[in-house]
């Protein structure tokens, strides 16, 4: 504010006949406040906001990144809220015991004095003591995004209609006659993987909002339907994930048997996709199974980290060049 003050102009009396030389003085004068360090320091974070919410924007332009963002953002509350639920084991606690008293004595003092979290002890200590309400914020938060997500979804077999209504039409195509004759082996792969996409698709919206309309009131059916629906729709999910791990690796089968050379950017493009599907494959059976297969921490972190692979992506698409 010093620096602010110290280019201010200074009073001055205006008189009748110079209104435009005053005008240009007191304009010259802003421009130079607005150039000075004080000034420049107050607009960063305003152009680092801004620039943050025009991404932000640009990313949720299409339905599909839009959708992966409210999912990872469902998936990471609940990952956070689990986390603060979960308590920490005692073995656990006596470890980590051990090995800071390991660094005390190995780590040179400057640098622990860096590592020093006495500076943030209250915060740590404010958050240890509401820990159980902030982990019921963000579960509320969490129930609230799963309903976006899934309330989202269902115009998603709008889309699958159109892409089954294209696979049935494509059978009296001609190019598609002419690629049957051509090469037999790929149109049918290409057929088989495609009708278990649409069909795993169609089973995982219908089912899941069928459940979710059930638990909402809209269907009077009981408990143990809606949780029989869900189970469907997480098979049906499943069987999506198969076709997609089948046309990845195919895909990639067929660019080796052809020699296809590939830019750096497609094979990040399918090492991304095919880790998110990998992962997708275990929290799949894991959702499914009575009891799970692994602790639901740790399946809601997968869960969390296999949708920010995507928006991952999605931002470094969005970025303005």
């Amino acid at each position: 504010m010093t620096d602010m003050k110290t280019v201010l102009p200074e009073p001055v009396i205006e008189r009748l006949d110079e209104p435009e030389k005053a005008h240009h003085a007191s304009t010259e004068n802003l421009s130079a406040g607005s150039r000075t360090p004080g000034g420049g320091k107050m607009l960063k974070p305003i152009k680092k906001l801004d620039a943050f919410i025009s991404h932000l924007n640009r990313l949720m332009h299409t339905r599909e990144s839009h959708d992966a963002l409210i999912l990872f953002l469902a998936y990471a509350a609940h990952f956070l809220a689990t986390a603060l639920e979960t308590p920490i084991p005692e073995r656990l606690k006596s470890w980590v015991f051990e090995c800071s008293k390991i660094l005390l004595r190995i780590v040179p003092p400057r640098l622990l004095s860096l590592l020093s979290t006495s500076k943030y002890s209250p915060a740590i200590r404010s958050l240890s003591a509401n820990k159980t309400l902030v982990a019921e914020r963000f579960r509320a938060l969490s129930d609230i995004l799963d309903d976006w997500q899934i309330i989202t979804r269902l115009w998603g077999l709008l889309a699958t209609w159109t892409d089954a209504k294209e696979f049935l039409t494509s059978f009296t195509s001609e190019n598609e006659s002419e690629e049957k004759k051509s090469n037999p082996r790929r149109y049918l792969v290409q057929k088989a993987i495609r009708a278990t996409y649409i069909i795993g698709l169609f089973g995982y919206y219908g089912l899941e909002n069928l459940a979710w309309l059930t638990r909402r009131g809209v269907f009077k059916w009981t408990d143990k339907t809606e949780s029989k629906l869900m189970v469907w729709s997480l098979k049906a999910w499943g069987v999506y994930v198969m076709s997609e791990m089948a046309q990845l690796l195919y895909d990639r089968s067929e660019s080796k048997r052809t020699g296809e050379e590939q830019d750096e950017e497609t094979r990040a493009e399918w090492r991304r996709k095919f880790v998110q599907v990998l992962l997708y494959g275990p929290l799949t059976v894991h959702w499914i199974r009575e009891g799970g297969l692994f602790p639901e921490t740790i399946a809601s972190f997968l869960a969390a980290y296999t949708e920010f692979i995507t928006v991952r992506g999605l931002w470094k698409e969005t970025a303005e060049i």
